[in-house]
């Protein structure tokens, strides 16, 4: 019992420390892209703490009611450096991870972005915990291509874009090859994000 709660204090402390690099964000987000930071984060130290350790992968809630599992837009982050090739050279390109902020959506809980440019992608995701560090909830903000992959960081084309409004509605879209999603995510009382609002366009191309 006393190794169990041992155990439990020095997750909650790790967590503590991890929030500490995430300053807080004002309210409405009209531009995903726009909201950016220096400061890195290491993908093992993320995996431990909001994925490894937790007991339950994130959770969210659909249109008609249902708690389910994220499925999508969801996994772990890189952690180790990509080896390429380029013009016979062996290349290495590091994912850059980033705490991007807090956002004050919800006094009873904590509410955190993160960015990652990865090898050819550049996404966004928005994360929710308890107090005391448990991963609820998660939803990718911004999932974008980039032509020129590990030589530049200009997405050139995006898949999911998102906007938040100042009273904390996310307002969500999906172009998966001609097939649009708009959805309207709130953070509900229980600490998921539940889509209200939900309505599809067009068909997939291929």
């Amino acid at each position: 019992m006393v190794l169990l709660q041992f155990s439990a204090c020095s997750s909650q402390s790790r967590f503590e420390e991890f929030i500490h690099d995430f300053e807080i964000i004002s309210l409405p987000i009209e531009h995903m892209q726009d909201i950016t930071t220096e400061d890195t984060l290491g993908g093992k130290l993320i995996n431990d703490i909001i994925i490894r350790s937790q007991k339950n992968n994130p959770q969210y809630v659909d249109i008609n009611g249902n708690t389910k599992a994220v499925k999508q837009y969801y996994g772990l982050y890189p952690e180790e450096p990509f080896e390429y090739g380029h013009r016979g050279k062996r290349l290495y390109f590091y994912p850059k991870i980033s705490p991007i902020g807090q956002l004050d959506l919800n006094e009873d809980y904590i509410s955190l972005i993160i960015k990652v440019v990865g090898f050819e992608t550049t996404f966004y995701d928005l994360w929710n915990f308890s107090k005391d560090g448990k991963a609820l909830s998660v939803i990718c903000l911004f999932w974008g291509l980039r032509d020129d992959g590990p030589k530049s960081e200009e997405v050139t084309y995006t898949i999911v874009d998102s906007k938040i409004t100042k009273e904390g509605l996310i307002k969500w879209h999906e172009n998966a090859d001609g097939l649009e999603t708009f959805r309207t995510y709130k953070l509900n009382e229980d600490g998921y994000f539940e889509i209200i609002k939900e309505e599809q366009k067009g068909e997939y191309e291929f």
